[in-house]
Order: C-alpha cells, then sequence, then structure tokens
C-alpha cells in the first residue's frame, strides 16, 4: 500500500475555510497534508483522526525563500509551543494542525488577518491571475477573429477547438477569481472593522468543472492527433507534451531548489530561475522546431510515403487512396503522380482535402493534368448554413494582382447531382475552372486543371464518388 500520494488541489487562494475543511476531511481519511506544490499536494498516510488545521499566511514569505526568516522562524516556534505543527507552506500559505480539538486560534485579529491576506495575494497569486486573465483576453479574442474569418477551418479543426474551449474557461476561471477575492476583501475590510472575520465563498467545484472540461479537450485532441496519420503533426505533438512542457518545468523546478540548497537570496533565485526558465523555453523550442523541420526535409517523417530527389531537394510522393483521380474522369495511365490526402476534423465539421499532382521528376510533368478537391463534411446540420455563406465568402475575398474581382456564379446543379452549384468566375477573364457543390450533408470544392473542359459524365461521376455518399 502506497503510504504518499499526490492530489490536484483546486481552491481560491483566499478560501481559508475550504481549505481547512479540505485538510480535516483528508486527516478523518488517514491524509495528512505534508508538502504544497505549485500544482499538486503531497499526502502522506497516518491512522485517521480528527485534526484541527489553520491556514494563515506570512506576506513577507517567498516560495524562493532558502529556509524561514529569522521573524518566521519565531512565529513558527510560537505556534508549536500553542500546539500547532506545521504541515506545509507555499510562499506566504502556511498550513497548521493540531491535535487538540478545541486549540487556541492562531489569528486573533480579524483586520491583521485580512491584511495579511491581501498583502501575500498583491505579492503573487493576484497578479499571475490577472496576467493570466489579460492573455486568456488576448487569445480568446484571436479565437473569435479567426472564427469569424475563417469559420469552416476552424471549426473543422480539433485543434482550434480545443484551444478555443481552453481559452474560454481560463477566462471564466480567472475572471471568477479575480472578481471573487475584490468582491471577498471589500466586504472582509468592512466586517473586520466590526471585529468578524468573514469567510470566502470557494469555487473549488467550479474549478474541478472547469479544469476536467480541458482534461478532457487535451484527451480528445491527443486522440485525434494519434489517429490523424499525420506523422509531423504526431511528432510535433509528442515531443511538446513529452519534452518541451516536462523539460521546462523540471529546469525551472531544478534551478530554483539547487539555489535554495545553495541558500541563495530570493531575489537572486527569483531572477535566476525566470531567465533560465525563458532561456530554456526558447531553446527547446527552437530545438524541437529546427529538428521537425530536417526531419521533414530529410524524409524521415514520410511514413510510408516514397520519396525522391529532384535538382538536390528530397520530395515525398504520397500514394494515398483517394475517392475520386485523374484517372476516374480521364481516359489516361500517366505514371508520375502523387496523390495526397489530408484529414482535419472535430466533432461539428470534417474536412478531407484531395490533391494529385504531377512528380517534379516526372519527363511531361507540366502537361499532366492535375485533380484538387475539398470535402467539408457538416456533423451538426445547424452549421450547414454558415459553411456555406463562409465558402462562397472566401471566393470573394480572394485578390487578384490585377486587381479584378472573384465571384461566384450560379450554375446548374443538376449535371452535378447537387442541391446547388457555383463556379467561380472573374469579372475580366470569366468562369474559371473551379466549382463548389452543395450536397445535403457536405460540400466540394474542386479544381481541375487547366485547359480541362468538363463533360456531363465527369460532373455525374463527381457526384457519385464524392458527393452523395457517406464518408
Amino acid at each position: 500500500m502506497k503510504d504518499k500520494k499526490r492530489i490536484l488541489e483546486a481552491f481560491s487562494f483566499y478560501d481559508r475555510s475550504g481549505l481547512e475543511k479540505r485538510l480535516t476531511q483528508m486527516a478523518e481519511k488517514d491524509w495528512l497534508l505534508e508538502t504544497i506544490g505549485s500544482f499538486f499536494w503531497t499526502y502522506r498516510k497516518i491512522e485517521p483522526k480528527k485534526l484541527s488545521f489553520c491556514v494563515c499566511w506570512y506576506p513577507k514569505a517567498s516560495a524562493f525563500d532558502p529556509v524561514p526568516s529569522e521573524e518566521q522562524q519565531t512565529f513558527y516556534d510560537f505556534c508549536e509551543h500553542t500546539g500547532w505543527v506545521l504541515a506545509g507552506s507555499f510562499g506566504q500559505m502556511q498550513v497548521f494542525y493540531n491535535e487538540a480539538l478545541d486549540p487556541i486560534p492562531i489569528e486573533t485579529d480579524p483586520v491583521m488577518e485580512v491584511d495579511a491576506i491581501h498583502r501575500s495575494a498583491k505579492r503573487t497569486s493576484l497578479p499571475s491571475q490577472l496576467v493570466l486573465l489579460a492573455m486568456s483576453l488576448i487569445n480568446g479574442w484571436l479565437f473569435v477573429s479567426r472564427l469569424l474569418n475563417d469559420p469552416v477551418g476552424v471549426l473543422a479543426s480539433a485543434a482550434n477547438l480545443f484551444t478555443g474551449v481552453c481559452w474560454a474557461f481560463l477566462i471564466l476561471l480567472t475572471a471568477v477569481e479575480c472578481g471573487g477575492y475584490f468582491l471577498w476583501h471589500r466586504k472582509a475590510v468592512k466586517a473586520a472593522e466590526q471585529g468578524e472575520f468573514l469567510e470566502a465563498k470557494g469555487h473549488r467545484k467550479f474549478q474541478i468543472i472547469c479544469l476536467t472540461v480541458m482534461g478532457l479537450g487535451m484527451l480528445y485532441y491527443l486522440v485525434s492527433v494519434l489517429t490523424s496519420e499525420n506523422q509531423m503533426m504526431m511528432v510535433t505533438v509528442l515531443l511538446m507534451l513529452g519534452v518541451y512542457l516536462p523539460g521546462v518545468y523540471l529546469l525551472t523546478y531544478g534551478v530554483k531548489a539547487f539555489l535554495k540548497k545553495k541558500k541563495a537570496p530570493a531575489r537572486v533565485n527569483r531572477t535566476v530561475t525566470i531567465l533560465f526558465a525563458f532561456v530554456g523555453a526558447f531553446v527547446l523550442i527552437g530545438g524541437i522546431t529546427w529538428g521537425v523541420l530536417f526531419g521533414s526535409s530529410r524524409g524521415w517523417l514520410a511514413g510510408n510515403d516514397e520519396t525522391y530527389e529532384y535538382r538536390g531537394n528530397i520530395f515525398t510522393a504520397p500514394q494515398d487512396k483517394l475517392p475520386l483521380t485523374v484517372e476516374d474522369l480521364l481516359d489516361v495511365n500517366y505514371s508520375g503522380y502523387t496523390r495526397e490526402q489530408t484529414n482535419h476534423q472535430s466533432l461539428l465539421l470534417a474536412q478531407y482535402e484531395a490533391r494529385q499532382r504531377p512528380r517534379f521528376d516526372a519527363g511531361n510533368f507540366k502537361e499532366m493534368p492535375h485533380l484538387e478537391y475539398i470535402i467539408t463534411l457538416v456533423r451538426v446540420p445547424a452549421l450547414y448554413g454558415l459553411c456555406k455563406n463562409a465558402l462562397l465568402a472566401d471566393w470573394e475575398k480572394d485578390w487578384r494582382s490585377d486587381g479584378q474581382k472573384d465571384y461566384a456564379m450560379p450554375i446548374d446543379p443538376t449535371p452535378w447531382g447537387a442541391e446547388d452549384a457555383y463556379q467561380l468566375t472573374n469579372q475580366e477573364y470569366g468562369p474559371e475552372n473551379t466549382f463548389l457543390l452543395c450536397y445535403k450533408d457536405r460540400f466540394v470544392e474542386i479544381d481541375f486543371s487547366y485547359g480541362w473542359n468538363v463533360t456531363p459524365g465527369q460532373m455525374s461521376l463527381v457526384s457519385e464518388k464524392i458527393g452523395n455518399v457517406n464518408r
């Protein structure tokens, strides 16, 4: 049986009563607090007992202090003399326990206690929460901007949905935490002047819900990455989660612990630790980026794809099985094609991008026809109209160097077996060989190579192969 366990605790930093109640319940379940970390708290196995806990704040303390100050040590000795034993501390937060059923309280002056909490909050917790709130608002605004500009691309990406959900819940978490603190402090000051300490109303359940949603979002994102068959994406994400994040954390924690062991002053420890964290993060992200790009240029991330060399460079030649190919539409048998399909999907939408292009080392690659298409599958019917409007708007936003505007010209959908059909058209040059086809639960954007005269038979085949089918 394990005699220690680590738990991710979620509490408001000023929720004294909530913390004390939680620690009392853990002791009754035979677990006593041993150490407090940034994220996880460590408990050790004990005999179940009823213990009294007291959480108090020492504003002058810091998580970077090598040892308690003389004044702080005097405070510890006083608490121990009255039966209070230090269970753990983290920065300004000090947690004591007492085996007496009705012990002498440590804090007896509500005004001093509220002031200690506020001074502690201003040093660490409150600034970090406000910075996180600002970062979340900025990234949330960027997410909304991308959603407005490219709703289909954003909603069809598991990564985009995951980050959007995370930023939304971080905004809620930090806003509730900061707003709740300011409301509590204003009332607590008035109550303290009347000789009463106002207990805070914690947000533990709300925090647990938010963290659970973000955890499930992370799990969903990892599953989508590992099942995407995109070697570069899989390697990049695994390196970020397996190397970058643990590396930055271990480097930061290791430097801080080493300097504390060497009795470095708190100010020196803080400065050096932040510097190492910044440099380490920069080096790790740069190394991962360089490694992924280097491996990609050497064809190491091509998986089972073929590779070939052309003018000194290595190119991949994937041979994915495409639902519609040039050979299906034309009576040709060219060799030297790459056939690539890229999938992006979420719970709301899915996009399948298919590209059949000539290889550069093919003898007549400039004359070989090519084919590209994107299938957007709408999994939530309520999003159908939004997707249609967004896809049509994308054509009209295309910029042309000659200043001529593109637009979507409605055409007869019958030959395509579609509900609606549009052809990309330029104001000066006329219709192009790009079409948007609207089917019951999907959209097909298909681009035929220049000079390809699409026949009714080919239109019907497009409908059969990628239009009115179940994927």
